[in-house]
């Protein structure tokens, strides 16, 4: 009886782990990927200033 209290305590932390560490990677991609948008989107405006074009 305690070794299943124990087990389902167990998967219900990690569980609950896995939803936190997901979200952490989420949010850290997302912010990656939002940076790397700007550094884009800077170039283009760098590039289309060099050639003219606005």
């Amino acid at each position: 009886m305690t070794m299943l209290l124990c087990v389902s305590l167990s998967i219900l932390i990690s569980i609950i782990f896995g939803q936190f560490y997901m979200w952490q990677a989420t949010k850290l991609l997302t912010m990656q990927l939002k940076e790397v948008e700007k550094i884009t989107t800077g170039v283009i405006d760098e590039v289309k200033r060099k050639l003219g074009i606005h």
